[in-house]
Protein backbone atom coordinates (compact mmCIF):
# COMPACT_ATOMS: atom_id res chain seq x y z
CA UNK A 1 0.00 0.00 0.00
CA UNK A 2 1.27 3.41 -0.91
CA UNK A 3 0.98 6.82 1.19
CA UNK A 4 -1.13 9.49 -0.04
CA UNK A 5 0.55 12.98 1.09
CA UNK A 6 3.35 12.78 3.14
CA UNK A 7 1.60 13.46 6.28
CA UNK A 8 -2.13 13.25 7.35
CA UNK A 9 -2.43 15.72 9.99
CA UNK A 10 -0.51 17.37 13.08
CA UNK A 11 -2.37 18.64 16.58
CA UNK A 12 -0.46 20.90 18.46
CA UNK A 13 -1.35 21.28 22.03
CA UNK A 14 -0.81 24.69 22.99
CA UNK A 15 -1.16 26.63 26.49
CA UNK A 16 -2.64 29.95 25.19
CA UNK A 17 -4.74 29.33 22.29
CA UNK A 18 -5.53 33.07 21.88
CA UNK A 19 -1.66 33.74 21.11
CA UNK A 20 -1.45 30.86 19.31
CA UNK A 21 -4.07 30.67 16.83
CA UNK A 22 -3.47 34.22 15.07
CA UNK A 23 0.52 32.85 15.05
CA UNK A 24 -0.45 30.07 13.25
CA UNK A 25 -3.53 32.24 11.05
CA UNK A 26 -0.55 34.30 10.29
CA UNK A 27 1.84 31.62 9.05
CA UNK A 28 -0.43 29.12 7.64
CA UNK A 29 -2.42 31.81 5.29
CA UNK A 30 0.90 32.54 4.28
CA UNK A 31 1.86 29.46 2.65
CA UNK A 32 -1.55 28.62 1.44
CA UNK A 33 -3.28 27.07 3.75
CA UNK A 34 -6.93 27.51 4.70
CA UNK A 35 -9.28 27.46 7.67
CA UNK A 36 -11.37 24.49 7.82
CA UNK A 37 -14.32 26.19 9.41
CA UNK A 38 -14.28 22.94 12.15
CA UNK A 39 -13.44 25.46 14.53
CA UNK A 40 -14.51 25.37 18.31
CA UNK A 41 -13.70 27.85 21.35
CA UNK A 42 -9.61 27.89 21.71
CA UNK A 43 -9.55 25.57 18.74
CA UNK A 44 -8.83 25.94 15.28
CA UNK A 45 -7.27 24.17 12.16
CA UNK A 46 -6.19 24.84 8.80
CA UNK A 47 -5.76 22.44 5.76
CA UNK A 48 -3.57 22.13 2.75
CA UNK A 49 -4.63 20.24 -0.55
CA UNK A 50 -1.97 18.85 -2.84
CA UNK A 51 -2.55 18.41 -6.34
CA UNK A 52 -3.36 14.28 -6.22
CA UNK A 53 -6.55 15.70 -3.03
CA UNK A 54 -4.16 14.58 -0.39
CA UNK A 55 -4.98 16.74 2.65
CA UNK A 56 -2.50 17.67 4.99
CA UNK A 57 -4.74 19.54 8.17
CA UNK A 58 -2.72 21.34 11.51
CA UNK A 59 -4.63 21.78 14.30
CA UNK A 60 -4.45 23.65 17.34
CA UNK A 61 -5.96 23.40 20.28
CA UNK A 62 -5.81 23.60 24.24
CA UNK A 63 -3.69 21.08 26.73
CA UNK A 64 -6.36 18.45 27.23
CA UNK A 65 -6.04 18.29 30.81
CA UNK A 66 -5.76 22.58 30.94
CA UNK A 67 -3.07 22.24 33.37
CA UNK A 68 0.20 25.30 32.80
CA UNK A 69 2.66 23.62 30.53
CA UNK A 70 6.58 24.87 30.72
CA UNK A 71 7.37 26.72 26.97
CA UNK A 72 8.18 23.64 24.67
CA UNK A 73 12.34 23.08 24.66
CA UNK A 74 13.90 21.50 21.20
CA UNK A 75 16.54 19.02 23.81
CA UNK A 76 13.44 17.59 25.02
CA UNK A 77 12.31 13.95 23.48
CA UNK A 78 9.93 14.87 21.16
CA UNK A 79 9.08 17.42 17.87
CA UNK A 80 12.77 19.31 17.38
CA UNK A 81 11.27 21.01 15.04
CA UNK A 82 8.65 21.12 11.93
CA UNK A 83 10.07 22.14 8.41
CA UNK A 84 7.39 23.46 5.54
CA UNK A 85 8.12 23.47 2.17
CA UNK A 86 8.00 26.60 0.05
CA UNK A 87 8.37 26.81 -4.04
CA UNK A 88 10.62 29.44 -3.91
CA UNK A 89 13.21 32.02 -2.17
CA UNK A 90 10.72 34.17 -2.52
CA UNK A 91 8.24 32.77 -0.67
CA UNK A 92 10.19 32.21 2.08
CA UNK A 93 11.13 35.74 1.93
CA UNK A 94 7.52 36.81 2.31
CA UNK A 95 6.49 34.46 4.88
CA UNK A 96 9.47 36.45 6.62
CA UNK A 97 7.54 39.51 5.94
CA UNK A 98 4.26 38.91 7.10
CA UNK A 99 5.70 37.31 10.16
CA UNK A 100 7.47 40.71 11.03
CA UNK A 101 4.64 42.33 9.69
CA UNK A 102 1.92 40.68 12.17
CA UNK A 103 4.56 41.79 14.92
CA UNK A 104 6.09 38.16 15.80
CA UNK A 105 9.80 37.33 16.10
CA UNK A 106 12.39 35.37 13.70
CA UNK A 107 15.32 33.85 15.34
CA UNK A 108 16.59 32.88 11.94
CA UNK A 109 15.85 35.40 9.12
CA UNK A 110 16.11 34.26 5.62
CA UNK A 111 19.78 33.08 4.66
CA UNK A 112 21.78 30.54 3.10
CA UNK A 113 22.29 27.21 5.29
CA UNK A 114 25.11 24.56 3.54
CA UNK A 115 23.16 21.33 4.24
CA UNK A 116 22.43 21.34 0.24
CA UNK A 117 23.16 23.45 -2.25
CA UNK A 118 20.35 26.44 -2.71
CA UNK A 119 18.96 25.74 0.84
CA UNK A 120 17.50 28.92 1.88
CA UNK A 121 15.57 29.07 5.14
CA UNK A 122 14.11 31.04 7.73
CA UNK A 123 13.54 29.57 11.68
CA UNK A 124 11.15 30.91 14.34
CA UNK A 125 8.90 29.69 17.80
CA UNK A 126 5.39 29.72 17.54
CA UNK A 127 3.86 31.00 21.23
CA UNK A 128 4.90 27.69 22.92
CA UNK A 129 8.41 27.73 21.46
CA UNK A 130 7.93 24.91 19.38
CA UNK A 131 10.20 25.70 16.08
CA UNK A 132 9.21 25.89 13.16
CA UNK A 133 11.25 26.35 9.91
CA UNK A 134 10.22 27.77 6.62
CA UNK A 135 12.61 26.12 3.71
CA UNK A 136 13.21 26.52 -0.06
CA UNK A 137 15.68 23.36 -0.82
CA UNK A 138 16.32 23.21 -4.91
CA UNK A 139 17.54 19.21 -3.94
CA UNK A 140 13.63 18.66 -2.93
CA UNK A 141 11.74 21.09 -4.36
CA UNK A 142 13.21 22.07 -7.43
Amino acid sequence: MAARGFLSHVDLNVVDPSASIPFYDTLLGALGFERTGLDSPGRASWRLVDDGGAHFEIEVRPRPDGAAADRHRRSDPGLDHLAFHAESRGDVDAVFERLIEAGHEVDEPPRLYDYSPGYYAIGFDDPDGIRLEVVHDPATNP
